[in-house]
């Protein structure tokens, strides 16, 4: 969709008053701009500078700044988690839950890096006590962590997955999938699992073998001797 502040050049405008984006390359900019700066380190005058239009323009057309930051999640992170939902519910349709965790572990995560900055969005904005924090984990990370809590205890009745405290097994994922992005005191360990995507890629398959591993009873090892051998 075009943004509705293109309008055509009148006589005599610079030429590039006509460069104007289009609504979800403005959305996608901030998007961007608030994952690696903070919320707080924004400003919506430098955002309208860098989309080609006045901070004035994009007020009227975007509201305020957590308007503006809304919009912007609900643009890029709602479709990339409607998919990891769509993805995870395709699989439990054709499998048992502990097989279907099994594969998600690894798509999931790999889907989520083929947009890295949606990751680093997550950590950076969903931590804190905010009322945007709270919005993106309410809106976006609780119903996704409640359908694969549905799926762990689906698994652990049927005596294929240990019982685990959901939080553990949060802290696991979610840990590993922060340290992909945000790697901090891990850095140099490792920068040579993340210099090019296909090293991330076999990186996160023995990580989610790892962790699933760690989750497993073995009676599903027992049951599925082609999943590995456990840890």
């Amino acid at each position: 969709m075009t943004c509705p502040f293109s309008a055509s050049r009148r006589r005599g405008r610079p030429a590039h008053a006509d460069a104007v984006m289009a609504r979800e390359d403005i959305l996608r900019q901030a998007f961007q701009a608030f994952a690696r700066q903070g919320y707080d380190n924004v400003s919506q005058r430098q955002l309208a500078a860098d989309c080609g239009v006045s901070d004035s323009l994009l007020h009227h057309h975007f509201g305020s700044k957590q308007q503006l930051w809304q919009e912007a999640v609900d643009s890029v992170f709602g479709p990339l988690m409607q998919v990891l939902q769509a993805r995870l519910d395709m699989l439990a349709s054709s499998g048992d839950a502990a097989s279907t965790l099994r594969q998600n572990t690894s798509q999931a995560i790999k889907l989520m890096m083929t947009d890295p900055v949606a990751l680093e969005f997550l950590f950076r904005e969903g931590e804190g006590d905010s009322e945007r924090s709270e919005y993106l984990r309410a809106t976006y990370v609780r119903p996704y962590l409640a359908r694969l809590n549905e799926l762990f205890l689906q698994g652990i009745s049927a005596g294929h997955l240990r019982p685990l405290a959901p939080a553990t097994r949060h802290v696991l994922v979610m840990g590993f999938m922060r340290s992909l992005v945000i790697p901090g005191v891990l850095q140099a360990e490792l920068a040579p699992h993340l210099s090019d995507p296909g090293k991330v890629s076999d990186f996160i398959d023995e990580m989610a073998a790892a962790l699933f591993s760690g989750f497993a009873h073995t009676s599903f090892y027992t049951l599925h001797p082609d999943s590995g051998e456990k840890a």
